[in-house]
């Protein structure tokens, strides 16, 4: 993956952490695209069809405003069958939680130390975006945490399709937005 850097938000995730040796790690782009599991590429963002193009049918007056409804309404039904079917691919024995992530990196909890350079195979549940992503990294570091008897790594992505980083920019902005959004309630409530 090209080293771009990508703002990162504070935020619990669940996350599948697999370690590999470095023959499991896809040799090329197209082996990548082959090894994906079906259902992450059903949950790509890229290739629903936008309700923000749909916004012309409002134009149709009443009858394509009823359209649109209808339209949403289903693409909501979409997006909650596509979430239970992502949650199906979640595997309790690789099962961790993000600390922060972004489109270019995640840090995880993990029971033992990784090296630095160690593969791994992540699987990052976005339910807030009805999606997920399927992608592998590679640690950076690994560093202990004494309170949890856990280490946190940090991982870069090493092979992750464009669509999946935008959802994961996506979901990192949004979040940040309602965080800041829950503050300024909060300080709100205390000038009260």
């Amino acid at each position: 993956m090209q080293e771009q850097q990508y703002f990162s938000v504070t935020h619990q995730l669940n996350v599948n952490l697999e370690p590999i040796e470095q023959n499991d790690l896809p040799q090329s782009k197209a082996a990548f695209e082959a090894s994906i599991p079906e259902p992450f590429t059903l949950a790509n963002p890229g290739q629903h069809h936008s309700l923000l193009g749909l916004r012309a049918i409002k134009q149709l007056g009443e009858a394509g405003e009823q359209l649109l409804s209808y339209l949403q309404a289903q693409e909501q039904k979409l997006n909650r069958v596509l979430s239970y079917v992502l949650v199906q691919q979640d595997s309790p024995e690789h099962r961790t939680l993000s600390h922060q992530f972004g489109g270019s990196e995640i840090h995880c909890f993990w029971p033992q130390a990784l090296e630095s350079g160690q593969l791994v195979r992540l699987k990052i549940f976005l339910p807030e975006e009805s999606t997920a992503v399927y992608c592998y990294g590679e640690v950076q570091q690994s560093k202990a945490i004494a309170h949890r008897s856990e280490h946190l790594l940090e991982i870069n992505y090493k092979l992750i399709r464009d669509e999946d980083v935008e959802a994961l920019v996506r979901a990192s902005l949004h979040i940040q937005s309602q965080q800041l959004k829950a503050r300024a309630d909060a300080r709100q409530q205390a000038d009260k």
